[in-house]
């Protein structure tokens, strides 16, 4: 017994080979139909473009998010995720320089507020603080005190200087000791050495 096929089949399959159109025709007259390509309906191109337009929607709410909205945690975790990605500490100081500006915008848009956001004040005032803090630690690992570091931070002082001196008659008691101990940091860091 040998192990192929037998010799009928072998002339048999040889016939049917010689007689098959050419290879045009032939997938022409395919078995199995193709599969039918799926179609992307209107229902899946509208939820497409309505979660494109809530993601734009939500990133904008999450920028323009002021202390005690729903979004504003996610516009702090933003911040934190870019200054860590920073490359290097001159970046860190640079980013926590233009948070701290951000914050005292925030306190000014709160105190200008009627909304009874006194409690925020005080907290966007500490966060404040503590992001020059940290500009100014990154700022010294750098080591970076040349003539363009010195101007950005004496630019940085006034500015900040100015914005919270004229926030200061609309404050607390307790609200404008925090800021009066932020001025005075603040003095001594644009200060020579």
């Amino acid at each position: 017994m040998a192990g192929g096929p037998r010799l009928e089949f072998r002339a048999r399959l040889r016939e049917q080979l010689m007689e098959m159109p050419p290879e045009e025709d032939l997938q022409e007259r395919q078995v199995f139909p193709s599969r039918p390509r799926p179609r992307v309906g209107l229902f899946s191109r509208l939820l497409c473009a309505t979660l494109a337009i809530s993601m734009v929607m939500a990133g904008i709410l999450t920028y323009e998010s002021m202390p005690g909205d729903t979004f504003y945690p996610l516009k702090r975790a933003a911040e934190s995720t870019l200054f860590h990605l920073s490359s290097d500490d001159a970046e860190r100081a640079d980013r926590s320089f233009d948070y701290a500006e951000t914050r005292a915008q925030e306190v000014e848009e709160l105190l200008g507020s009627n909304q009874g956001k006194n409690d925020l004040i005080g907290e966007t005032l500490q966060a404040m603080e503590e992001t020059t803090r940290s500009a100014v630690t990154s700022l010294t690992q750098v080591r970076r005190r040349d003539a363009k570091s010195a101007g950005e931070l004496k630019r940085f002082v006034q500015k900040q200087r100015h914005q919270i001196e004229g926030m200061l008659p609309r404050m607390d008691a307790e609200d404008q000791k925090k800021a009066n101990g932020y001025l005075t940091y603040i003095d001594g860091l644009a200060a020579p050495n």
